[in-house]
């Protein structure tokens, strides 16, 4: 430092090195570009990283750009400043880090990265409201950013009169071994999980299912597969050909309760009084204004099933028996829905309003070990 007589006049170098003394961070952008002129890379970083604390997104850039290697210190240094794009990186790579836990993740970012569906629920912000409540059992922390997938894909379709009966639960569980059968079906050591309430499991590889109180998912599980093992447990069955033996039991009425989306009918045709009968047994007949609409008249008091015309709700024929020789299902919707084919992603609001979490527990609805994602039904 060169000391100034209280009567000379500061040249331009001192008014800098003065103003980058007293906080000022374009002055010490500017002694960080003289010390880089200069090849003095250390010294350049460190009035580079005091002006970039200070707020000066011109240092920024260039310790992005020099420093590399140092990249998350520059990224908590631009969400210090109110960079939310530099938020949103560095919530990823926590929601990755098996070193962070959710508790602290969900306290940094939680309340900027989740949806106001998804924070709905998590049991742990909304416990007076939840009426059960289901834990999302992981091997490892950095199984996080798949419960973050899970909240963001089932808030997509829960009923927001439900949305605060049933609510999630992280838990973490280092010992917790998971393997591949040989049809590829992931399988996890379930010893001291216990409750009624059902449980999703996060396994490391292997296809998703879901069977009674458990739900398996896979490493590769996309927010559609999540959003369609969860449906079953909302009381939906699948829309598509169901396999042997699962499509015996299913559409021969060996099931617990009937579900919301389909019916089945041992013939195709009926008479006036039975299709009145069939019309006031629909999960959705408070839809339909009149039971004329789930068939078309063949003469003699007879009717065939399906409604005629593809808008609105009625009665539409469904692949779920159609390995099983005399019956035939039925679904309220002609278009295609994610119970049909997962990848369409659609979820229809008549289907937020059929929904009944109440059947949480009925396996026959769930355990069909679905095909679809071996590549054997048209819903892969």
């Amino acid at each position: 430092m060169t000391l100034i007589s209280k009567d000379s006049q500061p040249t331009s170098t001192q008014l800098r090195w003065a103003a980058a003394l007293n906080g000022d961070a374009n002055a010490q952008f500017e002694v960080g570009e003289v010390y880089q002129q200069q090849q003095r890379v250390s010294a350049a970083l460190i009035w580079w990283q005091r002006a970039a604390q200070n707020g000066s997104k011109k240092a920024l850039e260039r310790l992005q750009s020099k420093f590399p290697q140092h990249s998350k210190r520059w990224l908590n240094i631009a969400a210090e400043q109110g960079d939310e794009h530099a938020t949103a990186q560095l919530a990823e790579l926590a929601l990755n880090d098996p070193t962070i836990s959710w508790p602290d993740w969900y306290s940094r970012f939680g309340q900027s990265e989740l949806s106001g569906g998804a924070s709905a629920l998590i049991a742990s912000k909304n416990a007076p409201s939840c009426t059960r409540v289901v834990p999302v059992v992981a091997r490892s922390n950095a199984s996080k950013a798949r419960y973050v997938a899970l909240l963001e894909a089932i808030s997509g379709i829960q009923n927001e009169s439900s949305a605060g009966q049933v609510c999630f639960a992280w838990q973490h569980r280092p010992k917790q071994h998971c393997s591949v059968t040989a049809s590829q079906q992931a399988v996890c050591d379930e010893t001291g999980l216990t409750g009624d309430t059902g449980k999703i499991l996060l396994a490391q590889a292997g296809r998703s299912y879901t069977r009674p109180n458990t739900m398996v998912l896979g490493q590769s599980a996309t927010p559609e597969v999540i959003r369609h093992e969860w449906a079953h447990w909302l009381g939906f069955a699948d829309e598509y050909a169901m396999r042997m033996p699962y499509a015996r039991n299913f559409c021969m009425g060996r099931y617990a309760q009937q579900p919301v989306n389909i019916v089945v009918t041992e013939k195709p045709t009926m008479s006036s009084s039975e299709l009145q009968a069939l019309w006031r047994r629909l999960p959705w007949s408070s839809h339909i204004s009149d039971w004329r609409k789930l068939a078309r008249p063949l003469g003699e008091d007879q009717w065939q099933l399906g409604s005629s015309s593809a808008h609105g709700v009625g009665l539409y024929a469904a692949q779920t028996c159609a390995a099983v020789p005399g019956r035939y299902a039925w679904k309220p919707l002609a278009q295609e829905t994610l119970m049909e084919r997962h990848q369409s992603g659609v979820w229809p609001d008549l289907y937020n309003l059929l929904q009944q979490p109440a059947l949480l527990h009925d396996g026959e609805l769930s355990q069909h070990q679905n095909g679809a994602q071996k590549g054997e039904k048209p819903n892969e």
